[in-house]
Parts: structure tokens; C-alpha cells; sequence
């Protein structure tokens, strides 16, 4: 229906009348032939009606002077969707999607004219496949979802302690003893993905959350510690954290070796403009251990173990941008060395507490939202069971936490608005596909409306309604068959 579609269009002109169209998608622009089977398939899953590519029916019109990621969708005379971009016709589709009714004879949308457009570029999901096992099917599904929701990026956290999920030629030993995808269906996520304009950001996770990496290859990426100290400490949250889970900053070896993995996984995701290297909650103690970065500090003026963090995440950071693509990290790295890494570096703040949103800013990085409230989701945990009316509340250039060493519990961070926060991100971790489906795609929903349109347009009452139409359309298209 055009009153419910999610997010909320920007201008919408509702007029009196129903227009009808015979069962046919087709287009005037030859490189969006792709999207048009994309839309004939979508609307076959939902309606069990066969739709064919012909003209006479719904039209997808290239337009050069439409604006980049605009679109405009009039089903005033005929139906036809107009963009200048893949973006833009992609958003149209979603849009159209939602609209439409199809019967085994016609399809049919009540009259109206459409101009829309986003907000803020980077919209994201991001699902844990390292921890909790996720088949390959079930990703299309979240492909699927974020297509539906105008979510243009979907971040794939493949890699964590317990896993390295990603298939390697140049470290096949990472494959030997854990569930992984194949080569193969890589490609047919990638190819699924374009063909529903939704980029997979792949994660590379160093120096922390390696403990995979260096049981697999100790001899690339192990520290080198002496008189057998395994340099464990123990976390705010009391877990206890050894030296098997950090990568060593001061080896070539282990430099050399990350630049193997990342050059592979950039290959894998050529659509990609970025990669996520990881780059929080590491045991940077075990480093004062270990010989090799003791020598490294010494040798390039490195004062202390915080400033050899953010050289190493600058290193990492340096080789992503060699690749041609840029760096992407979760706040992480100290405020001490964050000279060392590359300004073109993007920073996802979720906890206000390592480095602050702000102080990124002030240092010339782009930020990414990704405040654990209300952005977060995490089963069985006290502290993860945010729903729609906390993200409908939120604001982009907000904020906040639940943890007492948060900066930004007592007194919620909020930045004027500006360009360099590009968007914000909703992060599910730890979750199995069952415990996570319906959580994400409400929340997802919530995130999309606030970030496609930064200013709140609809009370939570206002925006149940819409919402609890607009999901079923996504729940069925997402179905098994």
C-alpha cells in the first residue's frame, strides 16, 4: 500500500483511482535488465503469479537528470519508475514492491507520484556468522531483507575466535577444522547481493578476536613471549582473556601474512568499496611480552602499547587502502596514535568508550553510528533487548550506552549533524538465524525509517501500523518455497 511503504517516502501525492497494467516488467535502459528479473522474481514469490518481460506493463526508465540515489515512482498513467542510477531504480523496485497488488490477470497500484531519496548513504545490518553458524541460504534471506528495507549494506562478521568462515587458498589450514563456505557460494551471495543492490562489506577481524588465526598459523601470528608468560588479563566484564587471541603487531611475519588474507578477501568481494578489519577489544598487555613487539617500539619510537595499537590498526588500515578499498574499523584504537592511522579510515563508535565520536571527528576520520543502544541486538544478554520504540526515539547523531564505563551512559553523546557521519549500523551478535529473523527485521525497519529520513515523521503508534504491513511482504518474500 503507498501509505505504509517503509521507510516513508519523501513526497508522496496520493490521487483518487487505481491503475491497471498487464502482467509485464521491462525497461529502457539495457544494463538494468538484471534488475528487471530481480523484480519479476520478487513479485512472482509473492503473488504465485507468472510475470512476463515485455513491454506494456511496468517500465523502468533511465533518466539522466534524476539525481544520484533518487527516484521517482508515478502510477498516475501506466507505471513507471525513473532513476540515474542503480541505486535509485533498486529503491524504486522496493518501493513498488510494497505497492502493488497482483492478481492472475493484472497488476494494480492506486494512483499516485513519488519523489524520493535517503538521507544517509551507509544503512547496514551486520550478522555474526563467526560465532553462531549461519547457513548460506539464510543470508540471501538477509539479502532479501535489506533490499525490501532500502539497507544498501549488509556486514558479514565472518571471522572471530571460534571461526574463520571465509574459504582460503592462501591459508588452507583455516578451513581444516571449522564450518566454512565454499568459494562457490561466495560468489552466489556476491551475485545475489548485486542483483538486489545490496554490498557485502566482508570482516576481517585483527589484532583482537584472532584466537582462529593463531591456533591455525602460530608461526605467522603469534607473539613471541618469553619465560612462558601467557600475558592473560582479565575484562571489565570479568572474562579472562590470554595471549592466544591477539595477533603480534611487531612482526613482519605477521604484517605479510594480513596482507595475504585481505588481498584474498578483497578479490572475493570486488563490489565492495570497503573492508572491515576488526580493530577493538584487544589484549594489547600480552604486547608488552612479547619480544618482537618490544623491538618493533624501539626500533620505530613507539612509546607504549597503546600507540602500537593504533600503528597497527594504522598498518592494516594502509594495506585496505593499497587494495583500492577503504578501511572500515569498530572504535577501538586509542586517542594516543590516532595520527597513525589513515584519515581515510571509517570509524564505526558503538561504544563510547575506547575512543569518542567526537574526538574521531575532531581528527578528521567519518564516523559510523553504531551506539549498543538501542543499535545492538544480543540474545540471552540483559543488555540487547531493544526494540522498535528505543530506535524510533534515537536520533543518528546520538549516543548512548548501558555499561557503567561508558562515557555515554549518564550523559547520552550527542554531535551536531553533519556529512562525515555517513549512517549508522544495527548489529546482531552471537545469534543463531531462528533467535535473530524477526528482531532484525523490526529493528531493521526502525533503523531504515530513521536513517532514510533523519527527521522522525510518525509517533509509535503511527509507525506500527505502517510497519506490521510493510513486514509481511518482507516476511513472505523471504519464505522458504
Amino acid at each position: 500500500m503507498i501509505n505504509t511503504i517503509v521507510p516513508t517516502p519523501k513526497h508522496t501525492d496520493l490521487k483518487d483511482g487505481i491503475t491497471t497494467l498487464p502482467l509485464a516488467i521491462t525497461t529502457d535502459y539495457a544494463p538494468w535488465k538484471d534488475y528487471v528479473s530481480t523484480f519479476r522474481a520478487s513479485l512472482e514469490k509473492l503473488f504465485e503469479t507468472e510475470i512476463q518481460e515485455e513491454s506494456g506493463g511496468i517500465l523502468l526508465h533511465f533518466d539522466a537528470a534524476c539525481p544520484k540515489d533518487h527516484y521517482m515512482f508515478d502510477s498516475t498513467d501506466g507505471i513507471t519508475l525513473t532513476a540515474s542510477n542503480d541505486d535509485g531504480i533498486l529503491y524504486a523496485i522496493a518501493t513498488a514492491i510494497q505497492s502493488l497488488s497482483v492478481s492472475s490477470e493484472r497488476i494494480s497500484c492506486p494512483k499516485a507520484y513519488i519523489e524520493d531519496y535517503p538521507d544517509k548513504e551507509y544503512r547496514t545490518l551486520m550478522v555474526d556468522l563467526a560465532r553462531e553458524w549461519h547457513a548460506a541460504y539464510t543470508v540471501n534471506r538477509y539479502i532479501d531483507v535489506c533490499f525490501m528495507l532500502k539497507i544498501k549494506y549488509l556486514h558479514l562478521h565472518f571471522i572471530d575466535d571460534e571461526r574463520y568462515t571465509l574459504p582460503s587458498r592462501v591459508m588452507p589450514k583455516l578451513n581444516e577444522h571449522c564450518r566454512h563456505y565454499s568459494f562457490e557460494e561466495i560468489e552466489a551471495m556476491r551475485a545475489y547481493a548485486k542483483a538486489r543492490g545490496v554490498i557485502i562489506v566482508p570482516e576481517f577481524e585483527a589484532p583482537g578476536h584472532a584466537a582462529f588465526l593463531v591456533k591455525s598459523y602460530p608461526e605467522y601470528f603469534a607473539n613471541h613471549l618469553e619465560n612462558g608468560s601467557d600475558a592473560s588479563f582479565i575484562t571489565e566484564d570479568g572474562a579472562v582473556v590470554n595471549a592466544s587471541n591477539i595477533l603480534c603487531a611487531g612482526s613482519q611475519t605477521s604484517l605479510d601474512s594480513i596482507k595475504l588474507l585481505l588481498g584474498e578477501i578483497c578479490d572475493m568481494f570486488p563490489e565492495s568499496p570497503y573492508i572491515h578489519i576488526g580493530g577493538d577489544e584487544a589484549n594489547i598487555k600480552v604486547w608488552n611480552s612479547c619480544s618482537e613487539c618490544v623491538r618493533y617500539m624501539k626500533e620505530n619510537g613507539i612509546d607504549d602499547i597503546y600507540e602500537l595499537y593504533s600503528d597497527f590498526v594504522g598498518k592494516v588500515a594502509q594495506m585496505v587502502l593499497d587494495y583500492g578499498k577503504t578501511p572500515i574499523v569498530w572504535e577501538g584504537f586509542p586517542k594516543k596514535g590516532a595520527h597513525r592511522v589513515p584519515k581515510d579510515t571509517v570509524v564505526i563508535a558503538w561504544e563510547s568508550h575506547y575512543h569518542l565520536v567526537q574526538d574521531l571527528l575532531d581528527a578528521g576520520f567519518k564516523v559510523i553510528n553504531g551506539s549498543w543502544l538501542p543499535l545492538y541486538i544480543v540474545p540471552g544478554y540483559k543488555h540487547g533487548r531493544w526494540g522498535t520504540e528505543e530506535i524510533m526515539a534515537w536520533n543518528v547523531y546520538n549516543w548512548q550506552h548501558w555499561w557503567e564505563h561508558s562515557v555515554a551512559t549518564l550523559n547520552p553523546i550527542h554531535i551536531a549533524p553533519t556529512d562525515r557521519l555517513i549512517g549508522a549500523q544495527i548489529s546482531s551478535w552471537e545469534c543463531t538465524y531462528e533467535q535473530e529473523i524477526n528482531r532484525i527485521m523490526e529493528n531493521l525497519s526502525a533503523l531504515s525509517e530513521r536513517t532514510w529520513n533523519v527527521r522522525r515523521l510518525w509517533t509509535d503508534q503511527e509507525f506500527h501500523a505502517r510497519l506490521k504491513i510493510a513486514l509481511q511482504t518482507v516476511a513472505q518474500l523471504i519464505q522458504d518455497v
